[in-house]
C-alpha cells in the first residue's frame, strides 16, 4: 500500500547537488518532482533535453520502494541504467540480453529493497506471471517513458504500449507517471484517458529548444550538399536520416570513400550490426550514423551536434523528436532538412501501404502539414511551436534560416507577374515544376501534350536559370500570393492579390533569388553564414581535447559511451574555468559526489598538468574563471579565498560559473522581485531561490531590503536561534509554530549566513 511520506526542500536539494550535480531545476522540473512525491498520478510534456528522467530519478532515490520504469528499447534502458549507477542510484534492468545469474541478483535486490529504479519493457509488464511477481514488491511508483507510443494519434503508436492501461488496475494504490517530448493536446488528452492517469498534475513545458538552429534547404544535388555541410563539422557527432534502407547504404558508402567516418543502421540489418554501429556511434568511435527512423528512440547520446533530414520526415512530431536527438546536452546543434517535392510522392506510396482507411487519412494530414512546414517561408520556430500549440512572441527567433537571412528584399513585380500569367493562361491546373519549365522555354513532353508552347509566356523567363523562377515561386507561396489548396496535389491558385499584382496595382517584393553559381559554393555560403544566437561560450580547445581522450579512456575502462561519464557541457565548462582543485571542480554543472569520487581526481591531474605547460594558455583564459580558487594550488586555496571574500567591494560581482546566475543577478540589480524575475525567465521560484542562494555563497551583494523589512528578518533570525543555533531550514520552520515556511526560510538563510553565525550579534 502506497503512503505518502513528507519531504522537506532540503532534502530535494541536496540530491540534485550531490547525486546529479545540478544547483538548480530545469524549467517544471520542481513541480514535477513535488508532484510525485505527494504520491500524485503525473503526465509531463517536456521536449528532448529538457530533463524527463531527473524527474523519475530524484524521486525514487528520495522515497521508500522501487520506482518501475517502462522504456521501449534494451540499448536505451541500458544507458539509462549505466548512468543511473555512475550517477550514485541503485539500477537495474530486466531484459532478454541479461544472464540468468543477473535476474537472480536483481531479484533478490528487489526483495531487499536495495533498488532505486527497475527497467523493463511493455512487453514484459504484459506478462501475467510478472505482474504477480511485482504485487510482491514495494514500488514506489510507475514511469511510463516515451508514452506518446500508447496513443494512434502519436507518431509511434506501438500496440505492445496499450498494455500498461492494465497498471492502474493491477496496482490501484501506486501513483503512475507518464512523460514524452513530443505530443499535441489531442495526444496528450488520449494519453491519459489510455493510461487511467486520475487527476494527474499536467506539465506541459515549452517545445522551444533554443540551442537548436533550424534550416531548410531545396535537394539539388545531395551528395555535394552533404558533403558540404559534414566540412564544416569534422569530427563532430550527427545524424542523418534517409526513408530508405537502399538510401542508407548509399550515402554511408558515400561518406565512407570520402574519408568520412559514417556507419550505416537501419531494420534490415543483423541485430549485431545494428547493435555494433550504435554503439560505435554512441562510444565516438564514429562520427556520423545514417539511418533510416529505426534509429530512434534508443539514442540517449548527448553530444550529437547535428541532425540531416536528407528527406522529408512523414510527420512534424517525428521530425521534432528527431531533430531533438541534437543538443540534448543544452550546447548549440543544428537541424538541417533537404527538401524536394520528389520527396512527397515516395512518402505518399509509405502511406498507400496501410492497411486501414482511417489511419491512412491520419497518415495524409500529416504528411501535409510537414510539406506546409518545409514549404512555408516564416520563422521555422513560430511553425512548429505553433502545431504543438504553443505561441512564440518574439518577432525573429534568430536562430531558424528564415529570421537570420539578412538579405535585403529586392522588388521582382515583373518576375511575378511572368508567373501569374502561366498560372492563369494554363487555368490554374499544374504545380511549381511545370510553370518553370514553361517560363524557361523547355522541351518537355508534358508542355507538348498540352499545347503549352503556344502560350505567349512561353519562354519568356529564359534568360535566367529555372531555379531562378522556382525560387520566386516559392516567394509567391510563402506570401500567399498563389496558394496550394492540397499539398500532397500542388496545383498553384490565384488569390486576389495576384489579380492586384498582375494589373499592376500592386508592387512585390522579395529576398534576393539565389545566384547561378556552383552548387557546393552556394551550399559552403548558406552554411558558413554565422548564427548570431546561442553560441558556444569560449572555451579552450587545447584543454577540451585532452579532456574529451581522458573522457574516452574512463568511458572503454568502464565499457560506457564517454557522454555518460560527463557530458560536453560538463568539458567545455571545465576547458572554460579551468577548475584546479576539488572545491572548484564540484561546482562544474554535472559534477556530482558520486562523479567526482569516480572521475575527479583523474580530471584534475589532467588540468593541473595541462596549466604547468601551458602557462600562456592558462593566462589567456584569467578572465573566465569565475572560481576564486582555480589558479591556486590546494594548499594555497584557503588564505586566498578568505582574502578574497573580505576584500569584496559592495557592487563585486558573484564569482559563479553559470550564465543562468549571472542573468538572475543582474534582474535583482535592477531591482526586480523574484515574482518578476519568475515571469521573466520562466523559471520556477525555487530555481531563483537556488540563484540566490549559490550568487549569496559566492559572494555577490543582494540587497536585503528587496525581501525582507527589518523586523521580519530579525524574528526569523529568532526562530532559527531557537533551533539550536543551527541553519538548518527544517527546524527553524517547526520552531516558528507555522509562522514560517521553507520558502521563506532559505531566503532568510541567504541573508543570515552573510552576517555571519545566527548567534552573534
Amino acid at each position: 500500500m502506497f503512503s505518502v511520506q513528507h519531504y522537506n526542500s532540503e532534502q530535494i536539494y541536496s540530491i540534485l547537488s550531490s547525486i546529479f550535480g545540478f544547483r538548480s531545476f530545469r524549467p517544471h522540473q520542481e513541480e514535477i518532482v513535488q508532484a510525485i512525491l505527494k504520491g500524485r498520478d503525473v503526465f509531463a510534456v517536456m521536449p528532448t533535453g529538457g530533463g524527463k528522467s531527473l524527474c523519475y530519478q530524484l524521486p525514487a532515490r528520495l522515497m521508500q520502494g522501487v520506482c518501475v520504469v517502462v522504456s521501449p528499447l534494451i540499448s536505451l534502458m541500458k544507458d539509462q541504467v549505466d548512468a543511473a549507477r555512475i550517477n550514485g542510484l541503485s539500477a537495474a534492468t530486466l531484459n532478454s540480453t541479461i544472464s540468468a545469474e543477473e535476474k537472480n541478483a536483481i531479484g533478490v535486490a528487489l526483495r531487499q529493497n536495495r533498488l532505486d529504479l527497475l527497467y523493463i519493457s511493455p512487453e514484459r509488464f504484459n506478462s501475467e506471471y510478472f505482474i504477480s511477481r511485482l504485487k510482491t514488491l514495494r514500488i514506489s511508483f510507475f514511469a511510463v517513458d516515451e508514452a506518446h507510443c500508447i496513443s494512434e494519434w502519436g507518431h509511434d503508436f506501438r500496440p505492445d504500449y496499450l498494455g500498461l492501461s492494465k497498471i492502474v488496475h493491477e496496482f490501484p494504490s501506486i501513483p503512475v507517471t507518464a512523460f514524452t517530448a513530443t505530443a499535441t493536446p489531442r495526444v496528450t488528452d488520449d494519453i491519459v484517458m489510455r493510461l487511467c492517469l486520475r487527476n494527474p498534475h499536467l506539465t506541459r513545458a515549452s517545445f522551444n529548444r533554443p540551442n537548436l538552429f533550424y534550416r531548410v534547404m531545396m535537394k539539388q544535388e545531395l551528395d555535394v550538399q552533404l558533403r558540404s555541410f559534414l566540412a564544416g563539422h569534422n569530427g563532430e557527432s550527427g545524424i542523418i536520416y534517409r526513408n530508405s534502407r537502399k538510401k542508407v547504404e548509399a550515402t554511408a558508402e558515400m561518406l565512407q570513400a570520402y574519408g568520412i567516418s559514417a556507419k550505416p543502421y537501419h531494420a534490415g540489418m543483423s541485430d549485431v550490426d545494428r547493435h555494433a554501429a550504435q554503439e560505435a556511434f554512441s562510444r565516438d568511435e564514429c562520427s556520423i550514423i545514417v539511418a533510416t527512423i529505426a534509429f530512434g528512440m534508443g539514442i540517449d547520446k548527448s553530444n550529437v551536434r547535428f541532425v540531416i533530414h536528407a528527406d522529408l520526415p512523414k510527420n512534424i512530431e517525428g521530425y521534432y523528436q528527431e531533430t531533438g536527438r541534437a543538443g540534448r546536452d543544452g550546447e548549440p546543434a543544428e537541424c538541417l532538412l533537404f527538401f524536394g517535392r520528389q520527396d512527397i510522392a515516395q512518402q505518399l506510396r509509405f502511406v498507400d501501404e496501410i492497411e486501414t482507411e482511417h489511419a491512412r487519412n491520419i497518415a495524409k494530414e500529416q504528411l501535409r502539414q510537414m510539406v506546409r512546414f518545409a514549404e512555408q517561408n516564416n520563422c521555422r520556430r513560430v511553425a512548429l511551436l505553433k502545431y504543438f500549440g504553443e505561441t512564440f512572441s518574439a518577432q525573429n527567433c534568430n536562430s531558424c534560416d528564415i529570421c537570420v537571412d539578412s538579405q535585403k528584399l529586392e522588388e521582382a513585380t515583373i518576375p511575378a507577374q511572368k508567373i501569374l500569367s502561366a498560372i492563369y493562361r494554363t487555368k490554374e491546373s499544374f504545380g511549381a515544376i511545370h510553370l518553370a519549365d514553361i517560363l524557361v522555354g523547355a522541351n518537355t513532353e508534358k508542355i507538348r501534350q498540352f499545347g503549352h508552347d503556344r502560350l505567349p509566356t512561353y519562354g519568356v523567363g529564359k534568360d535566367k536559370p529555372k531555379n531562378y523562377w522556382r525560387a520566386v515561386i516559392d516567394a509567391l507561396i510563402a506570401q500567399k500570393i498563389v496558394v496550394i489548396e492540397d499539398p500532397l496535389r500542388p496545383i498553384l491558385k490565384l488569390t486576389e492579390e495576384a489579380l492586384l499584382i498582375l494589373r499592376s496595382q500592386k508592387k512585390f517584393l522579395m529576398r534576393k533569388p539565389p545566384e547561378h553559381i556552383s552548387v557546393e559554393n552556394k551550399i559552403n555560403r548558406i552554411l558558413n553564414t554565422k548564427i548570431p544566437s546561442y553560441e558556444v561560450k569560449p572555451f579552450s580547445e587545447l584543454l577540451f581535447a585532452k579532456l574529451r581522450e581522458l573522457r574516452t579512456e574512463l568511458a572503454r575502462a568502464e565499457n560506457v559511451p564517454p557522454y555518460i561519464v560527463f557530458s560536453d557541457r560538463t568539458l567545455h565548462e571545465i576547458a572554460r574555468y579551468f577548475p584546479r582543485n576539488a572545491e572548484a571542480f564540484q561546482q562544474i554543472h554535472g559534477v556530482g559526489r558520486n562523479k567526482y569520487a569516480s572521475y575527479g581526481q583523474q580530471f584534475l591531474e589532467v588540468i593541473n598538468k595541462f596549466c604547468e605547460q601551458n602557462p600562456d594558455e592558462v593566462k589567456s583564459w584569467q578572465h573566465q574563471q569565475p572560481f576564486e580558487q582555480n589558479c591556486e594550488t590546494s594548499s594555497q586555496s584557503s588564505q586566498s579565498s578568505q582574502l578574497s571574500r573580505s576584500s569584496q567591494s559592495v557592487l563585486s560581482p558573484p564569482t559563479i560559473q553559470s550564465a543562468s546566475f549571472l542573468e538572475t543577478y543582474r534582474l535583482f540589480q535592477q531591482g526586480k522581485t523574484i515574482d518578476e524575475i519568475v515571469t521573466e525567465r520562466q523559471l520556477t521560484r525555487g530555481t531563483i531561490i537556488s540563484h540566490l542562494e549559490k550568487l549569496g555563497e559566492s559572494g555577490a551583494e543582494l540587497s536585503v531590503d528587496l525581501f525582507f523589512v527589518p523586523e521580519r528578518l530579525a524574528q526569523i533570525k529568532e526562530w532559527f536561534r531557537a533551533s539550536g543555533e543551527t541553519l538548518f531550514l527544517k527546524p527553524a520552520v517547526e520552531a516558528s509554530g507555522g509562522k514560517l515556511d521553507f520558502e521563506e526560510a532559505r531566503l532568510a538563510r541567504i541573508f543570515l549566513r552573510k552576517s555571519s553565525l545566527v548567534n552573534q550579534e
